[in-house]
């Protein structure tokens, strides 16, 4: 379908981090991959299309057995409210004893509309259990990559964090500088991989820091904000690994504009140990980013 967004006609859509991209000549319809749309959808949006599919299929077998009388009979004339709830009884297989087929159009017509709701329930039941059981990767992003000095050389930092507190085991790390070069048909979005001092980690199961030298070798050598901002930059980080509880692989993926990187600063930390010699984290400051302190 073809909507319109600041007078601008486009056939779909598609955010990453904050940026939207329309496009169109390529329309995504929506019944021609319907097990996806179903499967990215939010759960809210799938209940309204459940609710709205069953009201819509039962007023329509509604109408059929309206349409001949005698085709529901009980212990009086049933009114067409009637006749409509009579249908999702029959949708859901069940009945109150109170109506029933009276003809065999009637017959005809519940036999049709009960396997029509078997088979309804089968497919709602197994997406359902297809999304409920979907594994999947709890990781916690820090709301801002830093800038930071470490052991005299500038680096760029990155704090992830295993929310269930689970095992992640044979965890991997990756991340990519994405910028814009070029200009008019030339233009085109470049995809650089950032190499991590360590990008693997053989249990994960609290806060793991990713830190990429910035140095001649790196492409973030010689940038600043400004040239970040003109590039239209980002950062796509992915975290995967075996989970533990699953049984399965699962990962995560989360995306920074060049504006959610802070410049010259450092994460505050987390980790204490108290005087009974325990470790201790503290996940609330999780995000917390701190200045870097300048010499005088």
């Amino acid at each position: 379908m073809s909507n319109r967004h600041r007078g601008h006609q486009h056939d779909w859509e598609i955010r990453i981090g904050h940026r939207q991209v329309f496009g169109r000549g390529f329309q995504r319809r929506f019944w021609g991959d319907l097990f996806h749309q179903c499967m990215a959808m939010s759960w809210g949006r799938l209940a309204l299309w459940y609710a709205a599919y069953m009201l819509t299929v039962n007023l329509l077998f509604a109408i059929l057995f309206w349409l001949v009388p005698g085709s529901v009979t009980g212990p009086r004339s049933p009114n067409f409210g009637e006749v409509f709830f009579f249908a999702f009884e029959v949708f859901g297989t069940v009945s109150f004893g109170g109506f029933l087929p009276g003809n065999l159009y009637g017959h005809a017509v519940a036999m049709a509309e009960i396997i029509v709701g078997i088979a309804s329930f089968a497919v709602m039941t197994g997406l359902s259990f297809a999304r409920f059981t979907r594994p999947r990767a709890h990781v916690l992003f820090a709301r801002h990559p830093v800038l930071t000095e470490r052991d005299g050389q500038w680096t760029f930092s990155l704090r992830v964090a295993n929310s269930r507190h689970n095992f992640l085991s044979d965890a991997q790390a990756k991340v990519w500088y994405i910028a814009t070069v070029g200009e008019g048909p030339d233009r085109t979005r470049r995809f650089q991989r950032l190499t991590l001092e360590r990008d693997d980690s053989p249990l994960f199961a609290l806060s793991w820091t990713l830190f990429h030298r910035v140095d001649a070798s790196s492409p973030l050598f010689g940038e600043t904000a400004d040239s970040l901002t003109a590039r239209r930059a980002g950062f796509s980080v992915i975290i995967s690994g075996h989970d533990e509880t699953y049984g399965q692989e699962v990962r995560a993926r989360h995306y920074y504009e060049h504006d959610d990187l802070r410049w010259h600063h450092r994460y505050t930390d987390i980790f204490s140990i108290h005087d009974d010699g325990v470790e201790h984290v503290d996940f609330g400051r999780f995000h917390e980013v701190e200045p870097l302190a300048r010499e005088d």
